[in-house]
């Protein structure tokens, strides 16, 4: 249950990621003309939607910790900064960090941290294709 649960959020992740990266394309369609401008737009886009999908995260182990089934993470990971952090970390595929997860909710940040992974190859992929369409245009 906990690995659909993990897979499920994933997959919105996917979907929103998706989308922004569309709205991203729009900001950046004259990058020929405009590269330092699209660079920086996506640059900065990619950081605001990033952290957008951390506090998605950070949002979802908070109401998942609410069911007792779940499992727990220590103190640190109690308050809203802790999930913050605890959310970055596992997003970044870091993977260490000072909070510790108890029971089915770590399948949950195993499938965060696969789902950073593709996330932010994605990111990658898409700046170097916006960087390389602007720099053509020089």
């Amino acid at each position: 249950m906990t690995l659909l649960i993990g897979f499920g959020l994933v997959a919105l992740l996917g979907i929103f990621h998706h989308f922004a990266l569309l709205g991203l394309r729009r900001v950046t369609a004259d990058a020929k003309e405009r590269p330092n401008r699209a660079i920086i737009s996506v640059f900065i886009g990619l950081l605001v939607i990033h952290l957008a999908e951390i506090l998605f995260f950070a949002g979802a182990y908070r109401v998942l910790l609410d069911w007792p089934w779940m499992g727990q993470l220590n103190e640190m990971g109690t308050r809203w900064s802790g999930l913050i952090y605890f959310s970055g970390i596992n997003f970044t595929t870091l993977g260490y960090t000072q909070i510790e997860a108890a029971g089915p909710i770590r399948l949950v940040n195993m499938m965060q941290s696969l789902g950073g992974f593709m996330i932010l190859t994605w990111s990658a992929t898409f700046i170097y294709s916006v960087w390389k369409k602007a720099l053509d245009g020089l």
